[in-house]
């Protein structure tokens, strides 16, 4: 039983979607062998270096083109896995894209699911739109991050019976080991002094929501260096370039600091997420405007200070019970140093909270099997019988004799 996985927003330069990559194939292991999936994914050959339990092919962004409609023909079912396929925050994408794979599964027949996904609160009407007339209607099953999510889905219309409450497969992850990070630590000079590792980005919607948060955050980076001896690490979850990916916002921060002495930056190399975690083992805390960033900070173990850019991320702080979260316009520089000294002092007490935060979201996502099951279940139904009909009848509408 074959399984498409259409979507190529894997291999786009995001290490936190390979996170759920790997987590999605976790997932697949359980069933034992008896799945095999084709994922489209922008850059193949580091998404199967990355996990390599599954058949990748080239996506081309924005296109339902020949080589994707072949591969999708070769699956019985579509699953859309991981990731935040529900937003409208970046323009039109990724909805039109989903808008017309999903479209696509549904003239095909061929069943449709959202696994281990998460949702965002859409800004604009023609994103509602495209949700509740492409892409709802095509899909038989959802499983998601959170409530919210869940929330989210019902307030688009999407029939309760048909989500899950899981979480992000993600958390199906085991800590790094640390070799990695130290060799990449020693290499930068960084032993006997605090690390603080910093991940951030300046998407255009933050920005323009809170437009001093740059100069509030190099404010009290300098504080923390001051108070604690710290270095600073940047690190980039995300390698593409750009003015609103993360090694520009890393440069802007630094430009802003008067400590710029106490300054490193990471590796720009498109890592592993055990790679990025490992180096995240390395440090004393973390600060980050990313989802996936904070999930390996608290896989590792790691005190993070998480600025609340997107749902997601106030959806993660709130699932985990997590208090040290900022909105990006209410963090002024004496509230987030306030968090780093707290979290550079003792957080044993809240790191053991956290820690039985994350064995209940290690069961969540096991939830996500919920959604699968349900989905290769109306695979068994669907064979070459299924597509030479629905290939039938779309030849006989567009022949004009209404072929069933």
């Amino acid at each position: 039983m074959r399984l498409v996985a259409p979507f190529g927003f894997y291999g786009s330069g995001n290490i936190g979607d390979e996170a759920t990559l790997l987590g999605f194939g976790r997932l697949i292991e359980r069933f034992g062998g008896g799945i095999g999936v084709d994922v489209a994914s922008s850059d193949p050959a580091h998404t199967k270096r990355v996990e390599p339990g599954f058949r990748y092919y080239q996506y081309i962004d924005g296109i339902m083109g020949l080589p994707a409609k072949l591969h999708a023909h070769m699956g019985a079912g579509y699953i859309i896995p991981g990731g935040t396929p529900i937003m409208d925050n970046l323009g039109d994408w990724p909805l039109l894209s989903l808008g017309g794979m999903l479209q696509h599964a549904g003239n095909w027949g061929k069943p449709a699911a959202f696994v281990g996904v998460g949702v965002e609160q859409l800004r604009h009407d023609i994103s509602r739109q495209r949700v509740q007339e492409q892409i709802i209607p095509n899909v038989m099953c959802w499983s998601v991050r959170s409530v919210h999510d869940q929330d989210r889905l019902l307030d688009l219309g999407v029939a309760p019976d048909l989500i899950t409450i899981a979480a992000d497969m993600a958390w199906l992850l085991d800590p790094a080991e640390p070799a990695y990070g130290r060799k990449v630590t020693q290499r930068l000079g960084l032993g006997g002094r605090p690390v603080i590792g910093v991940n951030i980005n300046a998407e255009d919607h933050m920005m323009e929501k809170a437009p001093r948060l740059f100069t509030e955050l190099a404010a009290a980076l300098d504080d923390l260096v001051n108070r604690h001896g710290a270095r600073v690490l940047f690190l980039f979850n995300e390698v593409r370039e750009g003015d609103t990916y993360d090694q520009a916002a890393a440069d802007l921060v630094r430009s802003l600091m008067s400590r710029k002495d106490a300054v490193l930056m990471g590796p720009s190399d498109y890592l592993t997420p055990q790679e990025m975690m490992s180096i995240i083992a390395q440090c004393a805390m973390t600060i980050s405007t990313r989802y996936h960033f904070c999930v390996f900070s608290a896989l590792q173990g790691v005190p993070f200070l998480g600025i609340r850019r997107s749902d997601k991320v106030s959806d993660l702080c709130r699932d985990l019970g997590w208090k040290a979260a900022l909105d990006p316009d209410a963090a002024a520089h004496a509230d987030i140093s306030a968090m780093g000294d707290q979290l550079l002092g003792d957080p044993s007490a809240e790191l053991k909270k956290l820690s039985e935060k994350i064995a209940a979201m290690r069961v969540r996502a096991e939830d996500n099997r919920i959604a699968l099951d349900a989905l290769l279940g109306a695979m068994r139904g669907v064979g070459m019988q299924t597509w030479m009909r629905h290939a039938a009848g779309r030849v006989g509408q567009k022949l004009g004799g209404g072929v069933r």
